[in-house]
């Protein structure tokens, strides 16, 4: 029987919007949600093969049913912009690939599907894809309804006994449930106080809305249930009508019109280039291939291995090169006509073979150093083998991190049946867009450097540890006791916000002008400080909270579930989109530092060698210089290199003053002028940060490009690199895409504005840390040492060492650090030392 497909468009493009991360093309076109609609389509184009396409399409949020009633899908928010900017390249796109669109003023997409499901030929099978259940009152004996789940990852098929086993009720019962339950996404308002429960439960009963009200007072229900359907019956009719799909439009339903072919056109191939989708260009049968270069990749077959015999019999007695994931199934490849799975769990019929044997038979192709590897996230992987004993050995190719340098969505770690023509694609594109050396001589070797962070942890004094929780535990007691003396209540949970609310603002009546929520978040606090004394005291429960709960209980849970001294976090690599590292499980750059209740936690982490030291060498002011050496402006340069303080510098530019006048509190709104203009401040947000005026920012402001005509030069060409390209770039080609600068949306212009200002700065900062982990770690080994590189804190690195090495670690990593990059400017590294973190 030939197949129909009828695809409710805008319904699986605003799902595929809101299931995948922020897509842009080179050029910063938004392009999530065709990525993702084009997945699913094909997907589904795969399976059933129909012979006639039809994507329907609404023409505007205003329809016939807004006659009827006007608030019709009032609650809905606007679509957003960088979404509705999608949906003239995605019906583009379809049009090329001689897919029919359809879109009519008056009526919506729901009602042209149901149209073309009911008034075309009875002897086709009809498939509608779709997100919105609203479609299953459309199902009969010819026509089903996809339902994609799990944002558009899973489709479940519905058909006439699928639907009365998940719902209970016939296709045109969904219509009734509707009217007595209502849809809040369209604002249909059903009867007041029956939700899907109850509507289920009466349309089991009654078989339809009529029905019930013709039996109304008869029924077996209870009397307060009967006064809502009496006075919600007018609601419930019109919500009848308001959610039958309309089924008679006047439409061209000629099938000879739907149809198309395959492969699709040249042109088709040549636009998905152009949108940077070529992954979707892997189904071979589906498009037309000019290059043969850049053939889609090879997707290989699946095999369950269920023994060891399999699994040896898989094994070559030669490879050349070995894809994996090992987790809690085992997936490997050896690049030939397969996949191997060897899956953990245990059922009725099988009983596979346990990991560790898997991976010993498996053990020879990891550590052969001539077999190529590929995987998806190296560092994790080798943590994992190496509790087997296991190195990897050899080339390896990360496609986790190939991915994340060229701003593509992450890869699933067990898809191993890509692995292979992934890579080819990859190690092309790294090389196309000119990232082939960041991958090669940076971000990959750094890898090996994080895994022997990991491996290495940091020591935790668990006694000192303890002792500071039980300090902490006193302080939370007096505090209590003084926020209940001063509320002149005890029973309410300083902790809840809702409770704490409650005191505030209704008890005490604190001021809640600005603040109609009653929000009790930091900065509504900090607003109400010269109200009462309570507020300062509840301030510091939270601060002295946070220090227990996120750290110390935290930190003691671990060191007690692992039976160990140390604690391991993770670095995260493939994150940031300025290349920043970031810590994890738990978050060890977050350790506090101002705070001196704070501050005390840090003399909890110690050296591992008896009489011991951490060393610290912390960059000094990196950004600020790197944005002297970028700009080239002359005086700033100069301030750098002459060892001025250029914070009291900028001071003496920006008011005339002459060094002695410079008061503390000058140099410091001179110093936040210095750092604000890195991060592209406003004038707004200076004034925020200073205490100043709006008027007296904006001058500041002024006067600083004035004095350093060459930063403001310098920014303004960032942004319109970035306007023109589509990215901002850092000085060693890492980039950053920066779509938010082609947004109709003002303040998403001027946030792209000031992400193009600042990414090249604090991404050549991250840049230049990995680059001097890698030549402090390589130093290390080269010199034999006992110490251990151990933490990467922003512009800080952390060594722990023997006594014994103290002075050649501080010489290392100064000499390391300070000559990673030839600037035009001196980069002086800070190094200290102490027995524990607190002393650096």
């Amino acid at each position: 029987m030939e197949k129909f497909l009828i695809i409710d468009g805008n319904n699986l493009a605003f799902r595929a919007y809101y299931a995948l991360p922020f897509l842009t093309n080179s050029s910063g076109q938004p392009t999530g949600a065709v990525f993702g609609f084009m997945n699913m389509f094909l997907k589904v184009l795969e399976e059933c093969q129909p012979t006639y396409i039809l994507v329907a399409f609404d023409f505007s949020r205003k329809t016939f049913r807004n006659q009827i009633f006007a608030d019709y899908k009032g609650t809905r928010s606007e679509t957003p912009e960088d979404l509705r900017s999608q949906f003239p390249i995605l019906k583009t796109l379809l049009k090329q690939m001689g897919i029919k669109v359809v879109e009519k003023e008056g009526i919506e997409a729901d009602d042209i599907i149901g149209s073309y499901a009911k008034n075309t030929e009875k002897n086709i099978s009809k498939i509608i894809l779709s997100g919105d259940r609203d479609l299953l009152q459309l199902i009969d004996e010819q026509t089903e309804v996809w339902l994609s789940q799990k944002g558009i990852t899973e489709i479940h098929k519905t058909n006439q006994e699928v639907l009365f086993k998940d719902f209970g009720v016939t296709p045109l019962q969904i219509i009734d449930l509707k009217a007595l339950m209502g849809d809040s996404s369209d604002n249909i308002p059903g009867v007041s106080g029956i939700g899907p429960k109850t509507a289920t439960s009466l349309i089991s009963e009654f078989k339809s809305v009529e029905n019930l009200y013709n039996n109304l007072e008869s029924a077996s229900i209870t009397p307060k249930l009967r006064e809502k359907l009496i006075l919600g019956r007018e609601s419930a009719f019109m919500s009848k009508i308001l959610a039958t799909i309309k089924t008679d439009c006047c439409l061209d339903y000629c099938l000879e019109n739907l149809k198309y072919n395959l492969p699709f056109s040249q042109e088709v191939t040549g636009y998905i280039k152009d949108l940077d989708m070529s992954s979707l260009l892997r189904r071979t049968s589906f498009f037309v291939n000019s290059e043969k270069e850049e053939e889609p990749i090879k997707v290989l077959e699946t095999k369950i291995l269920s023994s060891l015999e399999e699994l040896k019999a898989a094994c070559p007695n030669q490879a050349k090169q070995f894809a994996f994931n090992v987790n809690e199934n085992l997936i490997f490849s050896f690049g030939e006509s397969y996949v191997y799975k060897i899956e953990s769990e245990i059922t009725l019929f099988s009983q596979p073979p346990e990991l560790v044997d898997c991976l010993e038979v498996l053990k020879p192709y990891f550590e052969n150093e001539s077999v190529s590897k590929i995987v998806s996230n190296y560092k994790a992987q080798k943590h994992i083998l190496s509790k087997y004993n296991i190195k990897i050995n050899g080339d390896v190719f990360d496609i986790n991190l190939a991915n994340y340098l060229l701003g593509n969505k992450p890869m699933e770690e067990t898809q191993v049946d890509r692995f292979f023509g992934q890579k080819i694609l990859l190690e092309k594109d790294l090389v196309r867009q000119n990232l082939d050396k960041i991958y090669y001589e940076m971000e990959f070797p750094l890898e090996e450097v994080l895994y022997d962070m990991e491996e290495a942890g940091i020591v935790i004094d668990k006694t000192a540890l303890a002792v500071f929780g039980e300090q902490l535990n006193n302080k939370l007691k007096t505090l209590t006791k003084n926020i209940y003396q001063m509320t002149g209540d005890e029973n309410f949970n300083i902790s809840s916000p809702k409770q704490l609310a409650t005191v505030l603002f209704e008890k005490l009546h604190l001021p809640d002008n600005n603040n109609p929520s009653h929000s009790t978040a930091v900065d509504v606090l900090n607003e109400l400080v010269d109200y009462h004394p309570v507020i300062t005291q509840i301030l510091e429960y939270r601060k002295v909270q946070k220090l227990k709960t996120t750290y110390v209980d935290a930190f003691l849970n671990i060191l007690n579930q692992t039976n160990s001294n140390k604690i391991h976090t993770i670095f995260n690599q493939t994150l940031a989109t300025t290349g920043r590292l970031s810590s994890s499980e738990p978050n060890l750059q977050n350790i506090p530092v101002r705070d001196s209740a704070g501050k005390e936690l840090r003399k909890a982490f110690i050296s591992r060698f008896k009489n011991g030291f951490l060393v610290s060498a912390d960059y000094n002011q990196i950004e600020l210089r790197l944005l002297a050496h970028l700009s080239g402006d002359e005086k700033l340069v100069n301030a750098f290199n002459a060892g001025e303080d250029v914070h009291t510098q900028t001071a003496m530019e920006i008011f005339g003053l002459s060094k002695q006048q410079i008061t503390p509190e000058i140099r410091r709104n001179a110093k936040a002028v210095n750092f604000g203009i890195i991060y592209g401040i406003t004038s707004v947000g200076l004034a925020e940060n200073t205490g100043l005026s709006r008027r007296q920012a904006q001058d500041y402001i002024q006067k600083y490009f004035e004095i350093y005509p060459d930063v403001k030069k310098y920014m303004d060409n960032n942004v319109e690199f970035a306007q023109k390209s589509g990215y901002a770039k850092t000085m060693f080609g890492r980039k950053r895409r920066i779509p938010e600068l082609k947004s109709e949306n003002a303040q998403t212009r001027q946030f792209g504005a000031r992400v193009a200002k600042n990414m090249p700065l604090q991404g050549s900062a991250s840049d230049i840390i990995k680059f001097a982990m890698l030549k402090v770690h390589k130093k290390l080994n080269e010199l034999n040492l006992r110490s251990k590189l151990i933490l990467q804190v922003h512009d800080e690195l952390v060594i722990d060492c023997p006594q014994e090495e103290l002075d050649i670690v501080k010489n290392l990593l100064k000499s390391a650090m300070e000559n990673v990059v030839n600037l035009a400017v001196k980069l002086p590294v800070d190094v200290t030392s102490g027995p524990t973190y607190f002393d650096i």
